[in-house]
């Protein structure tokens, strides 16, 4: 596997990190939502929206107003695990490919 395909994944997941790291941190700080597994969803939706937006720090209440969140750490190991399985699922098909 070549460094060129490798650093491709990497971007990709790059980009692919910030929303989907936005939608665990959104799933996992839900305050108010219980074992309310939609309500969660619904959350980690709109952190999922909000997290690109604002650069990893979403705001912590509606108004905008007050510290905002650092959603950075969930981007970053969502970050990492997306790449891992992208690298180990791009090595596995380049193996099946070869006789």
């Amino acid at each position: 596997m070549d460094t060129r395909r490798i650093a491709l994944i990497a971007l990709l997941s790059a980009a692919l990190a910030l929303p989907l790291g936005g939608f665990v941190f959104g799933f996992m700080n839900c305050e108010d939502c219980g074992f309310n597994i939609l309500g969660r969803a619904l959350v980690g939706v709109i952190f999922a929206v909000l997290t690109p937006l604002t650069g990893g720090f979403p705001p912590r209440n509606e108004g905008g107003v007050g510290a905002p969140f650092n959603a950075w750490l969930h981007i970053v190991v969502t970050w990492l695990l997306l790449t891992a399985w992208l690298v180990w699922r791009a090595k596995r098909k380049l193996r099946q490919k070869r006789p």
